[in-house]
């Protein structure tokens, strides 16, 4: 006994700074074990809370579309010469500068004055938007137009057109007038003269006054002059 003692006491700081060590140690392995399955829960918590917002977030964007979809009054589908041609839809009635914006607008070919961007439009309506000159389906006529009224306003157009294309009789210079089938340099200053003499030409017939222009001349000049 007086040797363990005599032991101890002469190892005694050994002793305490052993067992401090071995406290340490102990504490410091407890504390890193603890931290790595903290870590880990925190990790994987983090992970699955951001799967559960983005599963929300697209849960709610869904319900969101579908709740706009029942609640809208208006669907008009989009056909032709827009970007994003679809079903749309509205919950009152939309007219059509409204519809096209939601479709992207129209492409570059269309022709705008033949759209009455201000008509409004009805449920479960087609807005057919034509290219160019294009002849519209009598099945989707184009807002605040009937099919009658949009063949009128084209074969207008296309008089229009052809009128324009024809030579004045009233106003063509003596250049103009040889363009004519059969007219030279002196029959062209012939109809200017007699032009001069009438006061203007008031009809077209009135072509066969001029020396030289006879029935058969006049009947291929008529569908190629106007006054």
């Amino acid at each position: 006994m007086v040797q363990i003692k005599a032991l101890y006491y002469r190892y005694q700081h050994q002793i305490g700074f052993s067992i401090i060590l071995i406290i340490v140690g102990i504490s410091l392995l407890i504390w890193w074990q603890v931290s790595q399955s903290s870590d880990g829960v925190s990790s994987k918590d983090f992970t699955t809370i951001a799967a559960h917002q983005k599963n929300a977030k697209k849960s709610e964007k869904i319900k969101k579309t579908i709740n706009n979809e029942k609640s809208a009054n208006i669907v008009i589908d989009v056909k032709g010469a827009v970007h994003r041609p679809g079903v749309y839809y509205f919950d009152k009635q939309p007219i059509v500068a409204e519809v096209l914006s939601r479709a992207g607008g129209t492409l570059s070919s269309v022709d705008s004055v033949r759209i009455n961007l201000a008509a409004t439009l009805t449920n479960g309506q087609v807005l057919y938007v034509p290219m160019g000159n294009e002849q519209v389906p009598d099945t989707y006529p184009l807002p605040g137009q009937s099919p009658q009224n949009m063949q009128d306003n084209l074969q207008d157009n296309r008089s229009n057109q052809s009128s324009n294309d024809k030579i004045n009789l009233n106003t063509a210079d003596s250049a103009a007038l040889q363009k004519l089938p059969g007219i030279g340099e002196k029959r062209a200053q012939d109809i200017i003269k007699q032009r001069e003499t009438m006061g203007g030409f008031k009809v077209v017939t009135d072509l066969q006054e001029v020396n030289g222009i006879g029935a058969k001349t006049f009947a291929k000049l008529k569908p190629l002059v106007t006054v």
